[in-house]
């Protein structure tokens, strides 16, 4: 599992990515080992997930009825339902690549990916955490978490453009809707088949 310091690297990287800078890849690892240990990107989330668990179970609980309960077979359901919208769209990602022609970009694409996730995951935590501290803060919170969305879909963009070569906009923006829009519609269907959502 990579340390905090490799972390700090790799996150530079996806920085300098963001900012349209192909330097950024110097701090990465992109071999097919690097693929992999992407994925313990996931570990480095959890604190930041567990955040936004605690907060939907908050918001779960006040919308149903009085001795209702959700214990850790709801936190674990939260858990499936995060790494599934983490997973699927990069499988989804995986199978296109042939046929829509990004094969030789698929291990970068993964792995800046995976990585970005630390900053999403973290960034999404927020509005969780102030509604945790000040539950009534639904417009705030509300607001926070659209600002946290739109910065995310703006980064995976950015990101992707520089992957694709800079000149692929309208590739780098199919990469962008598949990343994002199976992952909230894969969300929400989890969501409902888990009974996760108040009803």
């Amino acid at each position: 599992m990579p340390q905090l310091e490799d972390i700090g690297l790799y996150l530079k990287g996806v920085w300098m990515l963001v900012l349209g800078k192909p330097e950024g890849f110097d701090w990465l690892d992109l071999s097919a080992a690097g693929v992999w240990r992407s994925f313990a990107a996931i570990l480095w989330c959890l604190p930041a997930m567990a955040v936004s668990w605690s907060a939907w179970r908050m918001f779960y609980l006040i919308n149903m009825p009085e001795g209702t309960t959700a214990g850790l077979a709801f936190i674990a359901k939260l858990f499936i339902v995060d790494v599934a919208t983490w997973i699927l769209p990069i499988l989804l990602i995986v199978v296109l690549a042939r046929p829509l022609g990004y094969g030789q970009a698929l291990g970068a694409i993964i792995v800046v990916t995976n990585w970005l996730s630390i900053p999403t995951f973290y960034g999404m935590a927020v509005p969780a955490a102030i509604r945790l501290v000040i539950p009534d803060s639904d417009g705030l919170t509300g607001m926070l978490s659209l600002m946290a969305l739109v910065a995310i879909i703006i980064a995976i963009f950015r990101v992707l453009k520089v992957i694709t070569g800079g000149d692929q906009t309208l590739l780098a923006a199919t990469l962008s809707a598949l990343f994002i829009l199976p992952s909230l519609m894969i969300g929400e269907a989890m969501q409902r088949s888990f009974g996760l959502l108040p009803i």
